[in-house]
């Protein structure tokens, strides 16, 4: 777009169409504002910009707290919303609640109309129906709800548990504040659980696990559904919401919170897995904090590739080595840095300096072949004894100790692939906090650009949670498992490298996370032309080739409910609401 310092305005406009074709509002927008600045006398570009800022404000303000917040949730229910069926349909399938006769027995209340049992067994068929007092059941949900599950009584397919997106009730009694929810896998669930104001079980499959009956007490209900879970049922979550908070949840005490998190320690203790400490969000209510053990002195090799740019290599590699951890968990580091042809003075000062600073810990591996970010990677990765691999960009700037140590956490267990953080712009705003895999057809940001922390999902950038692939600027994982692997694919020579070897990962069975704990800067440029990159159209097809059936669909890490291009977590039919 730009030669010589002038602006074609007709290329700005062809690049900025091509963006909004993809529904990429945030990349557009200053690519038409620059264009403006320079040609103001072109309607084409105002009209397009004016696009962007509508699309842009919808999504960021949509899940905010405030007035307009409410305008534009209620707006979207009014005419977007898929509607529940009628309520007075009669109900085909048995559906039970739990509740007291007048001298306190405990009874099946039937919601399909039938009488009232005497809860001393589990009913033969139907579904329970778990509903906290607080939690309005939307009317007309069984009824969708029926539609949905059919006449089918698979054993073999249908699930055991069903859980809906939920929202809240103002005083007045309106609706707000939506929490629409992704499919469900275990770190997620576990940060910010989602089943208390309302969960459907299916009672042939809780016959059949010799489970108490829930008790009356809401309270007590907890224990009894991890109990559930741990019987591996299967859970699909429906992209609708099926009930209302009347005036937000209910508060717990602190020694409830507290009950609450020691009893989901004991279940993921239960799976075999090295939890440390749970604790509840104190930012978040009724999530979580979760820490892993950290095994004593594990060797990570940190690769950094770079060409010049000595300014970003040296805050990098210092802020990395100032916050590393101490004692006796703290990660034993070795630095690989692979010079991609560097020609200025400064950087081999830089590398002068640190080598003198870490001695033998640091080795600069020169590579000065055409680019290709995956080669310098893989080469760099070859001959290492450490147990870990910390793949970084030379623009990341750590903040806060312990941040390695978090992440070293996950990437140990064995369960989990591909470890990745946060990452901030300059401005404290969102770059990465999860990738979205499906999302433009190929792989994008979650919550990018959004104000960090956000409220968006019930802050769920700030919860540890599983996404379907992380990026390769901070990127941790076993070096047993990237071997395994056979490292990054170097036909990905740019992009999507980091998403591919995550979907190699994830075949194979393994999750990846994002650590909350891990939150640094990157300062990749936000104005970046994205159109730019030659590489960046072959490497898509590419991706699309080796993965089309799996880029078919963004669960079960993006909630179905939500508009399937848009990262900003806007629910799907507010795209076009201007």
């Amino acid at each position: 777009m730009v030669e010589g310092g002038s602006i074609d305005p007709q290329q700005a406009y062809a690049e900025a169409q091509a963006l909004l074709a993809q529904e990429r509002w945030a990349e557009a927008l200053p690519l038409l504002e620059a264009a403006i600045q320079a040609y103001p006398q072109v309607p084409q570009l105002r009209v397009a910009a004016g696009q962007c800022r509508q699309r842009l404000e919808l999504g960021t303000t949509l899940l905010s707290e405030g007035d307009l917040n409410q305008a534009r949730y209620q707006r979207w229910i009014n005419t977007a919303e898929e509607r529940m069926l009628d309520p007075l349909l009669p109900l085909r399938h048995d559906w039970w609640e739990l509740g007291a006769t007048a001298d306190g027995s405990p009874c099946w209340l039937p919601l399909h109309g039938g009488p009232v049992q005497l809860a001393e067994n589990w009913p033969r068929l139907g579904w329970l129906v778990l509903r906290h007092p607080a939690s309005a059941l939307r009317p007309g949900a069984l009824q969708f709800l029926e539609a949905w599950l059919g006449d089918l009584d698979d054993p073999v397919h249908d699930p055991h548990l069903i859980y809906a997106d939920e929202d809240r009730l103002t005083p007045a009694g309106e609706r707000s504040d939506p929490w629409f929810k992704p499919g469900y896998t275990p770190e997620s669930f576990w940060s910010s659980p989602w089943l208390e104001g309302l969960s459907l079980w299916r009672l042939s499959w809780l016959r059949t696990q010799q489970l108490p009956l829930p008790p009356l007490h809401v309270e007590q209900r907890w224990v009894w559904a991890l109990q559930a879970l741990a019987r591996q049922p299967r859970i699909q979550g429906l992209p609708h919401v099926f009930s209302h908070w009347i005036h937000g949840e209910p508060k717990l005490s602190s020694p409830q919170a507290q009950a609450r998190a020691q009893a989901l320690a004991d279940h993921i203790q239960s799976q075999a897995e090295a939890i440390q400490r749970v604790q509840p969000h104190p930012e978040q209510p009724g999530c979580f904090r979760l820490q892993w053990a950290m095994p004593s002195r594990h060797r990570c090799r940190i690769i950094v590739p770079t060409r010049d740019r000595a300014d970003l290599l040296e805050t990098c590699l210092d802020t990395v080595w100032r916050t590393r951890g101490l004692g006796a968990s703290a990660l034993d580091l070795e630095f690989v840095v692979v010079d991609n042809g560097s020609e200025e003075a400064a950087t081999e000062e830089l590398f002068q300096r640190w080598r003198f600073k870490l001695g033998d810990r640091l080795q600069i591996l020169q590579d000065a072949r055409e680019f290709n970010w995956s080669s310098l990677n893989n080469r760099a990765a070859v001959g290492s004894s450490a147990e870990l691999l910390l793949f970084l960009n030379n623009d990341i700037e750590a903040m806060q100790a312990g941040w390695m140590e978090a992440m070293a956490s996950q990437a140990l267990r064995p369960q989990i692939g591909c470890v990745g953080a946060v990452l901030l712009y300059r401005d404290r705003s969102i770059q990465h906090a999860g990738v979205v895999v499906g999302m433009h057809g190929g792989a994008d940001h979650a919550y990018a650009h959004l104000a960090y922390p956000a409220a968006v999902h019930r802050g769920r950038a700030q919860l540890l949670t599983a996404w379907g692939a992380v990026t390769g600027a901070c990127l941790m994982v076993r070096r047993e498992l990237f071997e395994q692997l056979g490292g990054f694919d170097e036909a990905f020579s740019v992009e999507f490298n980091d998403i591919d070897f995550c979907l190699r990962c994830g075949q194979l069975g393994f999750r990846h996370v994002v650590v909350p704990e891990a939150v640094l800067l990157h300062h990749e440029s936000q104005t970046r032309d994205a159109m730019n990159s030659p590489t960046a159209a072959i490497a898509l097809k590419r991706l699309q080739a080796l993965w089309g059936s799996r880029l078919s669909t963004l669960q079960p890490w993006w909630p179905e409910a939500c508009a399937p291009n848009f990262h900003d977590g806007r629910p799907a039919g507010l795209e076009y609401l201007l």
